[in-house]
């Protein structure tokens, strides 16, 4: 038996494909996306969102997209980088395809001039172009940083043609100042911090709203294991729930409890190969270290 039959859910609830539906809007996350978007509207050039790994960055870079996507003044599009081997000629390329520059030469030079023009031309049909760039801490070296900026300095009637949302861990804005220019075109910088334990219940529960549940399916201990193992981290929160569902649906428990969660924690690692059941329920008191 699966377990969305079991607890009688109507989808996966803890499925880490990003997926605009499960987006929780906690107090940071709505004012992340206000600051970014204050960027994109103003088109103040540079904006950056920062943030550890698994602590939701590209969740909300989606949910931005579709925001910016929503209003029509607006010529939006998502570049998500795998690796940092790529030529700024790559690069360039790849924003005259997502800006939909049709018939893109070889010369750089060519690509330069068509993408200039293609933005002129978003310009005059009275659209702003944004570019979200996911996994942005792969952005590595002063000739990608250069192509970058020589875009952010094409202005028309003293306004930028284009403007640029970066998200990316810590190390994005380390790598930015390779290129002093074009780190003091930064507009704003937002980090991501990892959800408090209140938080993380209220993100655990509004994803199982979404996939069908609202009656209750953890224990408040088990609520306290999953803020402490998952560090407030809503990839790891994920992993854990999803693998406590398929446990609590095997035990044919209709609550996960402590038991639970401590297990599945044990077997994704999370928890100290030392520290068993005893010293967990003796620390749940304990202050969190987010």
């Amino acid at each position: 038996m699966d377990y969305e039959r079991f607890f009688k859910l109507s989808g996966d609830p803890f499925s880490n494909v990003p997926d605009n539906r499960f987006y929780y809007d906690s107090p940071q996350h709505s004012q992340a996306v206000m600051h970014l978007a204050h960027v994109a509207e103003r088109m103040r050039g540079l904006g950056v969102l920062t943030g550890e790994v698994g602590a939701g960055k590209t969740m909300l870079a989606r949910r931005l997209l579709e925001i910016l996507r929503e209003d029509g003044r607006f010529e939006t599009a998502l570049l998500v980088l795998t690796h940092a081997d790529f030529s700024p000629l790559w690069f360039l390329r790849r924003i005259g395809l997502l800006l939909g520059v049709r018939d893109l030469q070889e010369e750089k030079a060519q690509i330069s001039t068509a993408v200039a023009r293609r933005l002129m031309e978003i310009h005059a049909e009275g659209r702003k172009p944004v570019l979200l760039i996911d996994e942005a801490n792969l952005l590595r070296g002063q000739p990608i940083l250069e192509e970058i900026r020589g875009l952010l300095n094409l202005e028309l009637s003293d306004t930028r043609l284009i403007t640029f949302i970066m998200f990316g861990m810590a190390e994005l804005n380390q790598n930015l100042l390779a290129d002093v220019s074009l780190n003091q075109r930064v507009a704003v910088r937002y980090h991501l911090e990892p959800l408090d334990p209140a938080s993380v219940r209220e993100y655990i529960q509004h994803r199982l709203v979404i996939a069908g549940r609202e009656e209750e399916m953890f224990t408040e201990t088990a609520y306290d294991l999953i803020a402490r193992y998952s560090q407030g981290r809503p990839r790891l929160v994920n992993a854990v729930c999803d693998n406590a569902l398929m446990e609590g649906c095997l035990q044919e428990k209709e609550m996960i409890d402590a038991a639970v969660v401590q297990t599945v924690a044990y077997n994704l690692g999370l928890v100290p190969a030392e520290e068993d059941a005893s010293q967990t329920e003796l620390n749940l008191g304990q202050e969190y270290a987010f």
